[in-house]
């Protein structure tokens, strides 16, 4: 209930109870927190600034939602001021979201406390999340089309022997995120639960295994059987346990993506006709589920990942060009997790190979220095025309030049600070800021480009 009645509704429910029954109407109390309308007004009819919960739902034009303002006892004063209001908050109405963002929406703002600015923008963004649910889960079902489960699938994957470092990864983030979830929820921390769901989604299965198995799943060879077994296995778990995670604050398109699980009807007493009667995930009395050394080695990964794509952006390296990288990384479990997954490195990275810790590393190389234990090499020999590239940066350089200066000038100037607002001043100070690391930026880049040239030569 809400903290507005709760003398006025919760403790004369509770004095009533013990007066005439002696007995408590309920244990627990959840106050959940005020909506507001984004300005942090609380929602009144005298103010117009009310959302219906079902204009949301299916959607709404902004004539609608004006013509209810006509339609009530306001003041025309009043009339005229929310029309305005509700024309700059919704110039092309409210978007239809469905139930299901909206409360995964509402979920997120509980973690604000007592008060819930609501803006229905954040709400179509998570639309936008089951519109990304939605398809990575039917993308996925390709993979799994020909997977049969069977009820001990978890504990026979786990001992297997068959699992790969990212199939490890994914099963112990799957437990992680469970422990993480049933915990939060046991202590009314909603949003906590509501954010944990939604990283483990998006970041953990649909951005990163999902991409990772795609060579594996679509490799039918005889050779690549238990590889793709292990990775079939792993994210059936992961579509299935999820779904049934989210289920609670997102019923109605995890139910219908459940019902397009494979191995539906196999599963024998194990299986319900409706996810809603199907047992909350668990992982807490499952041994060896939550795997630290492929965390680790999964971390590892990323970084170097991260630092791949970021050498193919700063060199304009097109999508479809596969490049070497040469991995620096210090002995031990770092040069263990790189070796390890070098073809998930090549995977994300676009790589066509990926070298670690060898001594023959070119010359001609763009490097990106991760920490103090690995650096990762891209060789850029005939990838770029080094000339064409200096070229069109000095042209940005004299482009964006004046624009400095000028700001400079104006700062510098006599009377500057006192001829103006501090709110000014800070927005010139960052714009400042912004084009003198701009500058930075290219002339660090075309002294790279020239260096790389001279290699190139030598």
């Amino acid at each position: 209930t809400g903290l507005d009645i709760l003398f006025f509704w919760v403790a004369r429910m509770v004095m009533m109870g013990l007066q005439l029954t002696d007995t408590l109407p309920f244990h627990t109390v959840y106050l959940h927190a005020m909506v507001r309308d984004k300005e942090g007004r609380k929602m009144s009819k005298s103010l117009g600034n009310v959302i219906d919960p079902l204009e949301v739902i299916n959607g709404c034009t902004l004539e609608s939602l004006l013509s209810k303002l006509d339609a009530g006892n306001l003041d025309p004063k009043e009339v005229a001021k929310a029309k305005k209001d509700q024309s700059t908050d919704f110039p092309d109405g409210i978007p239809q979201c469905g139930s299901d963002a909206l409360r995964f929406g509402l979920l997120a703002y509980t973690v604000q406390g007592r008060d819930v600015n609501l803006d229905i923008k954040r709400v179509v963004g998570y639309r936008q999340f089951c519109n990304k649910l939605w398809n990575a889960t039917r993308f996925a079902l390709q993979f799994v089309s020909d997977f049969k489960p069977t009820q001990t699938l978890l504990t026979d994957l786990i001992s297997s022997g068959k699992c790969a470092t990212r199939d490890r990864f994914m099963i112990s983030k799957l437990a992680q995120t469970c422990n993480v979830v049933n915990d939060m929820l046991t202590n009314y921390k909603f949003g906590d639960a509501q954010s944990t769901m939604y990283a483990f989604w998006i970041d953990d299965l649909c951005s990163l295994y999902l991409e990772l198995i795609k060579p594996v799943v679509y490799d039918t060879s005889e050779a690549n059987y238990d590889a793709r077994w292990a990775a079939q296995a792993t994210l059936w778990l992961a579509l299935e346990s999820g779904l049934r995670l989210l289920h609670p604050m997102m019923p109605y398109v995890t139910e219908e993506l459940w019902q397009r699980l494979p191995g539906r009807g196999t599963l024998g007493d194990a299986e319900k006709p409706s996810i809603m009667l199907m047992p909350y995930p668990d992982f807490s009395s499952i041994p060896d589920c939550i795997d630290e050394k492929a965390d680790a080695s999964m971390a590892v990964t990323k970084q170097i990942i991260d630092a791949c794509r970021s050498l193919r952006s700063s060199y304009n390296i097109a999508n479809k060009t596969l490049t070497k990288f040469y991995i620096k990384i210090a002995n031990g479990a770092p040069e263990e997790a790189a070796i390890a997954q070098t073809s998930d490195i090549q995977t994300l990275g676009k790589a066509e190979t990926v070298f670690v810790n060898v001594s023959d590393v070119p010359k001609s190389v763009g490097i990106v220095v991760i920490d103090d234990q690995t650096t990762v090499c891209m060789d850029l020999a005939g990838m770029i025309d080094f000339k064409a590239e200096i070229t069109k940066l000095q042209k940005s350089l004299k482009k964006m030049l004046p624009a400095l200066e000028s700001l400079e000038k104006k700062i510098n100037a006599d009377g500057y600070e006192a001829g103006t607002t501090a709110e000014f001043r800070a927005k010139n100070a960052e714009k400042l800021e912004g084009l003198q690391k701009k500058k930075v930026d290219i002339e660090t880049a075309i002294e790279n480009f020239n260096n790389l040239a001279a290699m190139e030569k030598n």
